[in-house]
């Protein structure tokens, strides 16, 4: 049986992506609690629990929160296993997942950049796919744009990954692909 699926995001750029990626059978929320590399993961976790609440009125049945890694002072695998219990501690009626880009947003984006070099006009053209996990995705993402032209996280970032391949960018990206590995069962377009 197909999930109605929930989405918490960081900022505008990623509500952005989610919302022209998934239109429907998919609500997407932007957090409004704290989420910079300096928010404690408990802060985290229990501002979190709002959006979680609405997504439950929504009649969403599962919900995964998305957040970027950045430049944390912890290192990524345990950051995200510290997340993953703290969301354990608090109350929820429907199944909460954790999704972190490695280091943001943009380093999924990157995770096919080959293909999207060759269909979005802004981008360096002939560009060739390397492993991006784990940098500053934003500067290298603007180092790849074409020459006068400024990457737009609210502007760019959805028309990068609303032709995404998912089966490519997971081979790319371990934290795409744990990503996606919450989909599995869910209803989106």
């Amino acid at each position: 049986m197909s999930k109605r699926l929930g989405i918490i995001v960081d900022g505008e750029g990623d509500f952005a992506s989610f919302r022209r990626r998934f239109p429907n059978g998919c609500k997407v929320l932007k957090t409004d609690g704290p989420r910079g590399h300096t928010a404690s993961i408990r802060e985290i976790a229990s501002k979190a629990r709002k959006q979680i609440l609405m997504l439950v009125a929504f009649k969403c049945d599962k919900v995964i929160v998305v957040l970027d890694f950045e430049n944390r002072a912890t290192s990524y695998s345990d950051f995200v296993n510290n997340l993953i219990c703290e969301f354990q501690n608090i109350a929820c009626t429907i199944p909460v997942n954790i999704a972190v880009p490695n280091r943001m947003i943009e380093n999924w984006y990157l995770a096919d950049i080959e293909f999207l070099s060759k269909h979005r006009t802004f981008l360096r053209d002939g560009l060739k796919q390397k492993t991006y996990e784990g940098r500053d995705g934003k500067r290298e993402l603007k180092r790849l744009m074409k020459k006068n032209i400024s990457y737009s996280e609210t502007k760019h970032g959805p028309e990068l990954f609303e032709i995404l391949r998912f089966d490519v960018a997971r081979t790319n990206s371990n934290s795409f692909n744990a990503f996606l590995s919450y989909l599995n069962d869910c209803i989106i377009a």
